[in-house]
């Protein structure tokens, strides 16, 4: 009983400190930043204050993060809400700026106009899009042979449902390994825990979407997602989910509460 227990919270303690990791790492650099500023003659009053505003965007990321994996805990219903898919990259893009400029990464964004809103949790969604940033700078960290740029667009795909692509220019997917790199556990980095991506296919799946990655030849890597206009529990407005779909959310869901319980990872 008590070696189960232990389990449970070793494996909910991982999932937390994966995804709180990005908005803490924020915090810290921002703040070094602020402080940078700040003593400076004369003080640079309006970068300091930039950099504030980052670090309590970013503490609110991390207060999200806690709560949904909470809410997973409790089995809490999701809090589905329409949102504008390029106002949240917008946002996330201004929270994680100066780790992109740290890094010498040239951002190039396309944003397509006029986009349907999407029904989603946004601190979910918010999380799959800092991940894909955060393997992106990443993935670029060590190239020195040609430009650092991360590309995310969003558009229409021929469903009409809305489709957003993470892209780098960095060292790009190992063919023998891309079949795995969404499982649980899976990782390729030092120090990685092997939870980033297995959670964003998660979420990405529970919205009735779905979450895939390609070579972005001649270097680097493209991370895919595409979500409905609308989603709800069956039907939001006149769309009417799948039931296919509807069935694959309900496993997703499944899955990640056995995991933050403390089941094991399948």
């Amino acid at each position: 009983m008590y070696g189960t227990q232990s389990t449970a919270i070793s494996e909910r303690a991982v999932c937390i400190a994966h995804e709180v990791n990005q908005p803490l790492t924020a915090i810290l650099t921002n703040a070094e930043t602020a402080l940078l500023w700040l003593t400076r003659d004369p003080a640079n009053l309006d970068e300091a204050k930039q950099a504030i505003e980052r670090i309590i965007g970013n503490t609110l990321r991390a207060a999200d993060v806690v709560r949904g994996i909470g809410d997973l805990v409790r089995k809490s219903p999701p809090m589905a809400a329409k949102l504008d898919i390029n106002d949240l990259i917008k946002d996330l893009l201004n929270l994680v700026s100066l780790d992109l400029r740290l890094h010498r990464i040239a951002v190039e964004v396309e944003l397509a106009e006029n986009l349907e809103p999407i029904r989603g949790d946004r601190g979910q969604l918010e999380r799959v899009v800092a991940n894909l940033v955060a393997n992106g700078i990443e993935a670029m960290r060590t190239v020195q042979d040609r430009q650092r740029k991360l590309r995310i667009s969003t558009r229409l795909d021929k469903n009409g449902d809305v489709l957003v692509a993470v892209e780098d220019t960095g060292t790009g997917l190992d063919p023998a390994l891309v079949e795995h790199i969404f499982d649980p556990l899976f990782t390729t980095k030092c120090e990685g825990m092997g939870l980033g991506l297995w959670i964003c296919r998660s979420i990405i799946t529970a919205h009735g979407g779905r979450l895939w990655a390609t070579p972005n030849l001649p270097h680097g890597s493209i991370f895919r997602f595409v979500v409905p206009a609308t989603v709800g529990p069956s039907t939001v407005g006149s769309k009417t989910v799948a039931p296919s779909r509807c069935r694959q959310t309900m496993r997703t869901n499944r899955q990640v509460e056995r995991f933050v319980s403390g089941a094991a990872c399948s």
